[in-house]
């Protein structure tokens, strides 16, 4: 089976290996469409929520609208295609090239918004992907793979450039991906990222964030009481980027406390 998909996955590649820039540009903002498009965002919400008992609705769709926007404005103008620089000094032209197929794990706690996001970055540099999502999140993004080739298919792409894997998702089966593809991108546990990095492969990996917020008395205390408190509520606390620790300063320690009690 993954062998099937690897093979599907190579002959779409093979499509856009030539593409221009501005061809997969188009790419891009036609698998970001399938995600941003409001009432496809809120069903992929809905469906996140309700299969992974992770987050809130609001909150994912907030999350879903603005990383992939987010991501679009980081990509905007980005070169990936065709000559990237020149340096006359050294007699050294850079050439962008795809590397082929990427294969992604993806967690739980986002099973839209990451999918998402991979595979625009890997249609940015005009390679195909294929996403082993979490058990629990299948069902959202195996529905967000549809969306996407749907969104490929009106622009006369293949629709292969961004696969799923099909139920059972196993460790056996994620395991035969990492190893088949030639690249890996993986967002998820502390060992599923460990097994990344020992598979062979060559892959970019990041577990759970620890993020330490440092209060001194240069700062606003009440902003930093209320942004740190919308990070840690905001979709019930998914995002990396929300707070672990939050290291103050003994000359505003007791404000500080004061300031994070009365918010």
């Amino acid at each position: 089976m993954i062998d099937s998909l690897i093979q599907r996955a190579r002959i779409a590649q093979a499509t856009i290996d030539q593409a221009s820039q501005e061809r997969t540009d188009e790419l891009v903002r036609a698998a970001a469409w399938a995600i941003l498009e409001p009432s496809r965002n809120r069903e992929l919400a809905e469906m996140a929520v309700r299969d992974t008992g992770i987050g809130n609705v609001d909150d994912k769709i907030l999350k879903n609208h603005r990383k992939t926007l987010g991501l679009l404005r980081d990509l905007n103008g980005r070169k990936t295609a065709g000559v990237l620089r020149v340096d006359h000094d050294l007699g050294i032209t850079e050439i962008g090239r795809p590397v082929g197929v990427v294969g992604a794990i993806t967690p739980s706690t986002n099973p839209a918004a990451t999918p998402a996001n991979k595979a625009i970055n890997a249609l940015k540099a005009r390679n195909a992907i294929i996403l082993a999502p979490s058990p629990k999140g299948l069902g959202c993004c195996t529905k967000l793979v549809s969306y996407i080739q749907h969104e490929l298919q009106k622009i006369g792409a293949h629709p292969d450039l961004v696969q799923c894997l099909p139920a059972p998702i196993t460790k056996q089966s994620t395991q035969k991906l990492i190893e088949s593809v030639d690249l890996v991108v993986a967002t998820g546990s502390q060992s599923n990222i460990r097994n990344v990095y020992r598979c062979g492969t060559p892959a970019f990996g990041v577990g759970a964030g620890n993020v330490a917020s440092i209060i001194d008395e240069t700062d606003d205390l009440k902003a930093a009481a209320q942004k740190i408190i919308v990070s840690k509520t905001f979709d019930n606390a998914t995002s990396c980027s929300s707070e672990n620790s939050v290291v103050v300063l003994d000359a505003v320690y007791q404000d500080f406390i004061h300031e994070m009690n009365k918010q």
